[in-house]
């Protein structure tokens, strides 16, 4: 069991590493850095739309700006974070081993009520192992998110590991480790609820077949993910706002009184989804035409 769990930790870092540039380059899209102009385009139903180049084209711009090993700043604490969520999860599911509810013998073994309570049960149990995770990583997540918004603007503040320890208690002190915690959690919590509610659905009355019902829950949290991915980007841009970075301070980025406050101006500029599509990224601010060209205001005037 040990050898196994090693292995799957190390193949998850090296996944992690080999697609950190991705990950890195997702942030900073969250964060709103669009440095590449948006191009035209047609919509599938024919209209003209200006649309930002994909993601892939956005990590060449961060090699060509900060080099080879430029696409993994933010990596260490990346993968300190890994371990150190994993560490946790383990020792709290060590902690509360799996107890599900028995059918009673003299009824039907597919008592509604029973499955009903069992769901609670698993749900609640992985409910409390993915929380006491992130909350153990939160810290080294503060540290990987404003690592990496430094790219905006060329600082260094939080590049080395134990210095940004100590920026961060200087200026917010113990609470700046876990900015962004709580939308967080709660998108942790629904993304867990919600996927194994429709997972049970699916698997009791859609479902009969044992081997599909394996991977329903895989399918259902894709699908989850995706509802609650507003959770995720509100509580990125918590942890780096405030920070005296270039990227969260005005006019990249408003001062948000709160979590709340900040889902409230994304949800306005419908940009609750910034940064969940890495490939179709269309451009929804101002436009003008330069003879029969679509252009973005934001990029028709600027040096």
């Amino acid at each position: 069991m040990a050898a196994m769990s090693a292995f799957q930790f190390c193949s998850g870092a090296v996944l992690s590493t080999v697609f950190h540039p991705l990950g890195y380059a997702k942030v900073l899209i969250q964060l709103g850095h669009e440095p590449l102009p948006p191009y035209p385009t047609k919509s599938i139903f024919g209209r003209d739309k200006l649309i930002y180049p994909n993601v892939f084209r956005y990590i060449g711009h961060i090699r060509a700006t900060d080099g080879f090993l430029g696409m993994y700043r933010g990596a260490v604490p990346k993968f300190l974070g890994g371990f150190v969520t994993g560490a946790v999860q383990s020792a709290v599911a060590e902690s509360f081993p799996l107890d599900e509810p028995r059918a009673d013998p003299n009824r039907d073994s597919g008592d509604f009520m029973v499955s009903i309570k069992a769901l609670c049960i698993t749900t609640s149990r992985e409910t409390l192992i993915k929380c006491m995770g992130t909350i153990a990583c939160q810290p080294i997540n503060v540290i990987m998110l404003r690592s990496m918004a430094q790219f905006v603007g060329g600082e260094t503040r939080y590049s080395n590991f134990l210095s940004a320890i100590g920026e961060i208690y200087e200026n917010d002190g113990i609470m700046g480790f876990f900015a962004g915690l709580v939308p967080r959690l709660i998108g942790e919590a629904l993304t867990v609820w919600l996927a194994n509610i429709l997972s049970h659905i699916i698997n009791t009355y859609l479902v009969e077949d044992k081997g599909m019902q394996t991977y329903t829950g895989a399918a259902c949290g894709l699908i989850v993910t995706h509802i609650t991915y507003p959770f995720t980007l509100v509580s990125n841009l918590m942890a780096v706002n405030g920070s005296g970075l270039v990227a969260a301070s005005p006019p990249n980025m408003p001062i948000y009184r709160g979590w709340v406050d900040c889902w409230r101006q994304l949800s306005k500029a419908h940009q609750l989804k910034r940064g969940s599509s890495l490939f179709w990224r269309y451009y929804n601010g101002p436009v003008t035409r330069i003879g029969s060209r679509l252009v973005a205001m934001d990029y028709a005037f600027s040096s």
